[in-house]
């Protein structure tokens, strides 16, 4: 049984999601502030406050929480403008990157601007790197993160608007042990690509069948990095009402079967039946699941499980845990999490790019950067990051992501 708290965000986000204004409640006036909270962690704050502002009938604290709001949708439409205008910038180069999530996630709200996005993700082809990187530095911006040589995803950041894109030559890393495999359901999405024109302006996506199976494999990464949105699993669910007719169900389950995600995946469709009103999928009615323990993992943690700093470093473990499934081995358990592999430790410290063999001592910097945060606020706690991991396996095991 959830709280109270997190019962009013599925309630104001059903309502939200469809347009439609939630009543307010004197059980709402009195949880309010706890209901604001819980949906700045989860991102969807502009939605929640909008569904709940009744114009000049609503009382101070919301008129003033409703004016908050009104500049995260400013800078967010801001932002909608800054990427189409760089995709009309693309399409006069004769390129056209495949959008992902994002912009297409958001036209399928009601009020688009509502949804926050805190960044794009483009798809290109491998070959086409340095074509889209030269494109990407003539529009002013910046290489944030990553190596074309070396990861699937380039992080690039304008500097003037913090402005952010993701150029992917792959939806997922082929050299994740955890989450490799679900790249391999995606050959061809480029060539699978599709025409959508939002608010006026053309652009290439992924088939909707490619999409929503994204969605999922999304979702299920971010589950092992630390938690699911709840965010996401609307996405999905409006995807679904959105382009249910040219939906491949049969691909879709058959792919979640062979990533054996069918039955989280069944879990996330009984949470959007049971609490924000949307039909289950005929190609996942077989399974019997209780969404009860995945519900209460997606609300405890925020978008994407960030807001405890004991839960997103517990991620190590779970990780490992479901690469050592994967690989029919013997889980590394705790220790893994402070000697990760070289692989996992490229991206905190770039000079293993070049020197791998510096491994040794970057075992030894991880450490001490751990230690020098137990004079921070936020310090980690070893033990209980230890116990969330070994909960969240359970969870895992639960929903037979491991057997």
């Amino acid at each position: 049984m959830i709280d109270e708290t997190k019962k009013l965000l599925l309630d104001v986000l059903s309502c939200a999601i469809r347009g439609k204004q939630a009543p307010i409640t004197d059980q709402l006036k009195k949880k309010r502030m706890a209901l604001f909270q819980l949906a700045m962690e989860h991102h969807v704050l502009p939605l929640v406050v909008d569904t709940l502002y009744h114009g000049e009938e609503a009382d101070p604290t919301m008129r003033g929480m409703a004016g908050q709001v009104r500049s995260l949708v400013i800078a967010q439409a801001q932002r909608t403008a800054d990427f189409q205008l760089l995709l009309q910038r693309f399409g006069q180069k004769g390129l056209w990157p495949v959008v992902v999530k994002g912009l297409v996630c958001r036209s399928l709200y009601p009020e688009p601007e509502l949804r926050p996005s805190v960044d794009e993700d483009l798809l290109i082809r491998p070959e086409d790197f340095s074509v889209y990187d030269a494109a990407m530095k003539a529009a002013g911006f910046r290489v944030e993160q990553g190596n074309e040589d070396e990861d699937y995803e380039i992080v690039y950041l304008h500097p003037e608007s913090d402005f952010c894109i993701e150029l992917h030559t792959s939806l997922f890393p082929e050299e994740s042990e955890a989450y490799g495999d679900c790249a391999r359901y995606f050959d061809g999405a480029i060539d699978r690509a599709v025409d959508l024109t939002v608010e006026g302006v053309s652009l290439r996506t992924l088939a909707p069948t490619d999409h929503l199976l994204f969605l999922i494999c999304h979702a299920y990464k971010h589950l092992l990095h630390g938690g699911v949105g709840i965010r996401q699993l609307c996405d999905m669910e409006l995807m679904i009402e959105r382009f249910g007719k040219d939906l491949d169900w049969g691909y879709i389950r058959k792919s979640c079967d062979g990533l054996s995600l069918s039955v989280f995946t069944a879990a996330l469709f009984r949470i959007g039946e049971k609490h924000l009103g949307f039909a289950m999928p005929e190609a996942f009615v077989d399974i019997d699941v209780d969404e009860s323990a995945l519900l209460e993992d997606i609300l405890s943690g925020g978008l994407y499980g960030v807001v405890d700093v004991d839960r997103a470093h517990s991620s190590t473990m779970t990780l490992e845990a479901v690469s050592a499934a994967r690989d029919g081995r013997r889980s590394k358990g705790a220790l893994h999490s402070v000697f990760l592999p070289l692989e996992a430790m490229r991206g905190n410290y770039p000079y293993l790019r070049s020197c791998p063999w510096l491994l040794p001592a970057a075992w030894v910097q991880r450490i001490f950067r751990y230690l020098a945060r137990k004079d921070r606020s936020d310090p980690v706690n070893p033990l209980r990051s230890v116990q969330i991991a070994h909960e969240r396996i359970d969870l895992l095991k639960q929903y037979r992501i491991i057997r």
